[in-house]
């Protein structure tokens, strides 16, 4: 039973790229959450990714057992 998708348009805000201070609250952020957390981040991503167009709608979204 296939599911029909199709990605979403991506939404531009001006002036919302991710500067120097986004990447350092990520990099704490990640430095501070178990494996578990980092899955979980990931996920979200990948699910992001998805809806936006970045990747192709048929990607799976899977939770791995490693991070690395």
């Amino acid at each position: 039973m296939a599911r029909r998708t199709t990605a979403a348009e991506p939404k531009r805000l001006p002036g919302r790229k991710p500067g120097p201070d986004q990447r350092e609250e990520l990099l704490r952020i990640w430095g501070h959450v178990d494996d578990d957390g980092r899955k979980l981040i990931l996920f979200v991503a990948r699910q992001v990714a998805r809806e936006q167009g970045l990747v192709s709608p048929n990607t799976p979204l899977l939770m791995t057992d490693r991070v690395f």
